[in-house]
């Protein structure tokens, strides 16, 4: 076929799909984009009432003309209304995206620049290799906040309630919340059980920030303790070891060392994503476009090298003590799983609850 006979030919290959794919793809960046300039100049914490574009655009120092698309656009989009040529929040908004709400969630937003950066170095990233990070600084600034933020809509609150439900907790007098973070898990157990005494054990400059949250909420039985959980010593004769989304969460070192500080019939709680059975998705390649110095990331999301498999973890936990109680399945999507396991003498795992 010559230069002309092409010209007048329509490819045979599926255009519906690549533009489709194309305009999703746009798409997903012009919605990003209004949002985060819309956060960025102040448009959620300027109309926690009601105000006209004039009124705004003077406040906001914005382009009359600009200003008004961009409101109507987040009107369609159900984060503002407009009433009499006035702009306000919607609920939605006004709970997750104004400064000021329990419920914000402008920090998690705001890092979530650091994966659009990433995403758009990946040309470079992807011949010069994975970007490095520090742990203790990658997670006591604006990340630990994050994930703060993040967890309140939702995932406390569920786990929580399953962990608050067993007979082991209403016992519990001592916890630790093992790479805790924030610390709102060990919070929330310490309001529920008014006899406990909680234990948040993180990264020196991380547990700074634990600090600031254990204030917040005014909870003087929660303690920090600073340390590495892969080195130090974490502690002993507690009732109940907690740990979610730990870095250390599926490596079998860390059994045997969480094993030895439980009181005999304690409980193991640990929430984990586990990715064994789920194809490779984009998740994964930005989960190793950076690395934490010293510590080497195996090739799907949330595992690090010689984690161990669903299966394999549960067969440690046996080997080891353990008995497994139950296992939730908290997203069948992402592959979250809470195993509730109990120090008990080795032996077989007698029954597991899917």
């Amino acid at each position: 076929m010559n230069i002309d006979e092409k010209l007048l030919k329509i490819p045979n290959i599926d255009l519906d799909y690549f533009n489709k794919l194309l305009k999703e793809s746009l798409n997903g960046i012009r919605v990003y984009s209004v949002l985060m300039s819309s956060l960025e100049l102040g448009v959620f914490d300027a109309l926690k009432v009601p105000k006209g574009i004039d009124e705004l655009s003077k406040e906001l120092k914005c382009d009359k003309k600009l200003l008004l698309l961009l409101c109507k656009i987040l009107c369609k989009l159900k984060l503002l209304s407009e009433v009499d040529g006035k702009f306000v929040n919607t609920k939605l908004s006004m709970e997750l995206l104004t400064s000021d709400s329990f419920y914000s969630q402008k920090v998690f937003m705001e890092c979530t620049r650091i994966t659009v950066d990433l995403w758009m170095d990946l040309t470079n990233i992807l011949k010069k290799g994975a970007i490095k990070r520090k742990p203790d600084k990658f997670f006591a600034e604006k990340v630990i906040h994050s994930l703060a933020q993040r967890s309140l809509l939702g995932e406390i609150q569920k786990t929580v309630e399953i962990v608050s439900g067993l007979q082991e907790f209403k016992k519990a007098r001592r916890l630790l919340d093992l790479g805790g973070g924030h610390g709102l898990y060990a919070i929330a157990f310490a309001k529920l059980n008014p006899e406990l005494e909680a234990y948040v054990f993180d990264l020196p400059p991380v547990v700074e920030k634990t600090k600031e949250y254990i204030e917040k909420f005014g909870c003087d039985r929660v303690k920090v303790i600073a340390g590495n959980f892969f080195s130090d010593d974490i502690g002993e004769n507690y009732d109940i070891v907690f740990s979610s989304y730990n870095p250390g969460g599926k490596n079998p070192y860390l059994i045997s060392k969480i094993y030895s500080s439980l009181n005999e019939g304690g409980i193991y709680i640990n929430k984990q994503v586990f990715r064994d059975d789920k194809e490779i998705s984009l998740l994964d390649l930005e989960w190793n476009l950076w690395n934490f110095e010293g510590i080497e990331k195996d090739i799907k999301i949330y595992t690090f090298k010689n984690d161990l498999s669903f299966k394999e973890y549960l067969n440690k936990l046996e080997e080891v003590g353990f008995k497994v109680q139950n296992v939730v399945h908290l997203d069948e999507e992402m592959g979250t799983k809470i195993i509730i396991a109990k120090k008990v003498c080795k032996g077989s795992i007698e029954q597991i609850f899917f």
